[in-house]
């Protein structure tokens, strides 16, 4: 049996809800939520895939969520660094 590329992707729809739910009552922030979903989850595309799902599921636009997700490391930049 092949692992998960994610400890949620065995969740049902209500269970992800569920889990969100007790996460912000619980004082998480978007980002720690995000930061466990995507625990041993490799590549960029597989991260972004994940990032903009559950950005759905916590009521947030996928582009500020991806934008907190780069902010927090969790996904690199599509801009090379700046030069100084």
């Amino acid at each position: 049996m092949p692992n998960p590329k994610s400890a949620t992707e065995w969740l049902t729809t209500s269970e992800k809800k569920s889990a969100i739910e007790m996460a912000l009552a619980g004082g998480m922030e978007p980002v720690e939520i995000l930061r466990a979903v995507l625990a041993n989850v490799y590549g960029p595309t597989e991260r972004r895939r994940l990032i903009v799902e559950w950005a759905k599921r916590m009521s947030l636009d996928s582009s500020d969520a991806l934008r907190i997700a780069q902010g927090a490391g969790l996904i690199p930049s599509s801009h090379p660094p700046r030069e100084r």
